[in-house]
């Protein structure tokens, strides 16, 4: 799919790709208060969908999204998913006393390669009792760079059980990124139960057009997406 005609029909494609992007920008070991306000700035002009942070950057996201629609999303147990499970628990709870609207976890992957699923259940549960109780959503990473179809598969019921609202493929901290095949095996797995999330080489508005094909209901993306498309004449949707 080509999306530099930026016709009127790709413009309604761009439209919806922007609506449900987790514009991730600040998301990176050196961030700044200054990217962190950068990419909410951008956020609001493109009218994606949250803006995921560090912990530390949460009362700042809060304040400079508010009113905006868009969520403040902070991250928990990011990028490995070793914590322990009680730090992530406090790390989520922090994050929603500091303003977060959204939480994306990382599993214990270890659990899900050692075939341990009931601590990952029970990993991933703990947070979204959390989440649950003031109304926050909660996508779960995989890092499917590390997992087998089977572990892929076995992770989405672990998620499915745990009652969170997202399977996500990747932190794009790993080596690992999305793929049109883990999509789609993700979303045929998933039966609607829980929704899929795309993350780690969504580069382009092709990239996310062609996983949300697949699937996907989220996808993440950085500053080559704002790029893109400031370089189609788009400065605010």
């Amino acid at each position: 799919m080509n999306l530099l005609t930026n016709s009127a029909e790709d413009l309604q494609t761009i439209r919806k790709i922007c609506s449900i992007l987790d514009y991730s920008g600040a998301l990176v070991p050196n961030a700044t208060a200054e990217m962190v306000r950068k990419a909410c700035e951008e956020a609001q002009r493109m009218k994606y969908a949250a803006v995921p942070v560090f912990p530390a950057y949460i009362p700042m996201v809060a304040e400079e999204l508010k009113g905006t629609g868009i969520a403040p999303q902070v991250v928990v147990g990011f990028p490995s998913g070793g914590a322990r499970t009680s730090v992530k628990v406090k790390e989520a709870e922090q994050g929603i006393a500091d303003g977060a609207g959204e939480i994306d976890m990382v599993i214990n992957i270890g659990f899900l390669v050692d075939g341990e699923y009931k601590k990952a259940e029970e990993d991933v549960r703990a947070v979204v009792d959390v989440a649950k109780s003031a109304d926050v959503t909660v996508k779960v990473i995989i890092e499917t760079g590390f997992l087998s179809d089977i572990d892929k598969i076995e992770a989405v019921e672990v998620i499915c059980n745990a009652g969170a609202d997202f399977v996500k493929t990747c932190t794009g901290f790993a080596e690992g990124k999305a793929t049109v095949h883990d999509i789609s095996l993700l979303h045929q797995r998933a039966k609607g139960r829980i929704k899929v999330k795309a993350s780690g080489g969504v580069w382009t508005l092709e990239d996310a057009a062609a996983f949300i094909e697949a699937g996907a209901e989220r996808v993440a993306g950085r500053y080559s997406i704002t790029h893109q498309l400031e370089m189609l004449g788009i400065d605010r949707l």
